[in-house]
């Protein structure tokens, strides 16, 4: 059984994609392994901007509001008409039933019983099959501590909203990407000229293969030069690698 999840991670107040560089900022990220899939980070910029794309079409990015970009992002896996996701409400920024935590500090959080083969198999939750939420969190200290970054660039937040999908035993890799692609360029208007994906390359000590599978579901998407092979260090999440949409400004 796997699991499959993809988290866009929002600023309560106001919208900018978090740069990797000056030029290039990172959309999505996608963890993949037969045991979790998790798909990505976002903060997404509120203003409108018109470009050219490689075909010479102006496309224009719609100037949404958080609000409008969250119910936008429900809607679309709410009313997936072959994946319909069941909405589950944000949990509490303080966790009333896990101790291993002070904050709710990521979307997946009120899920790590299903995780863990710990869910309650009369309740609810253990009933999902796919899933979309809002989880408000906060990161102000442990390991995912963003409080001493707060100031020094315009996206470290202790504050936000993460929304994210969730497929427990269901779709995976293809259909997670499949449907990322779909709502960065069909959905948000994102031009599809300045869209990067990144792909796990492998990592010999680690004694790990590169996921081509992952970078051959790109490039039903995207040309050669636009999927990038990127090391552990850019691409490795604490359980498995990962695969990254990255937005041109």
């Amino acid at each position: 059984m796997h699991f499959s999840s993809s988290l866009v991670s929002m600023m309560a107040a106001a919208a900018f994609v978090a740069p990797l560089s000056k030029r290039i900022r990172p959309c999505f990220a996608f963890s993949s392994s037969k045991a979790f899939m998790r798909s990505g980070t976002a903060r997404w910029m509120s203003q409108a901007a018109d470009t050219e794309t490689t075909s010479g079409e102006s496309q224009s990015m719609p100037n949404w509001t958080t609000k409008q970009i969250r119910q936008q992002f429900c809607d679309y896996f709410e009313l997936h008409p072959e994946l319909p996701h069941s909405f589950v409400e944000s949990s509490p920024v303080a966790p009333l039933n896990d101790l291993t935590l002070l904050f709710t500090n990521a979307g997946m959080n009120q899920f790590k019983p299903v995780f863990l083969g710990q869910v309650d198999p009369s309740s609810h939750m253990a009933k999902l099959q796919r899933a979309v939420n809002s989880q408000k969190c906060i990161r102000a200290g442990g390991k995912h501590n963003d409080l001493e970054d707060v100031g020094r660039d315009n996206y470290h937040h202790t504050f936000f909203e993460m929304l994210g999908t969730w497929s427990f035993g269901d779709y995976f890799k293809k259909e997670a990407i499949d449907m990322a692609w779909e709502l960065l360029t069909k959905v948000y208007k994102l031009p599809s000229d300045r869209i990067y994906a990144t792909y796990f390359g492998g990592d010999e000590k680690l004694g790990l293969e590169p996921d081509l599978e992952a970078r051959n579901y790109w490039l039903n998407h995207l040309p050669e030069d636009k999927v990038l092979a990127c090391d552990a260090k850019d691409n490795f999440w604490e359980v498995s690698n990962c695969t990254q949409i990255f937005f041109m400004l």
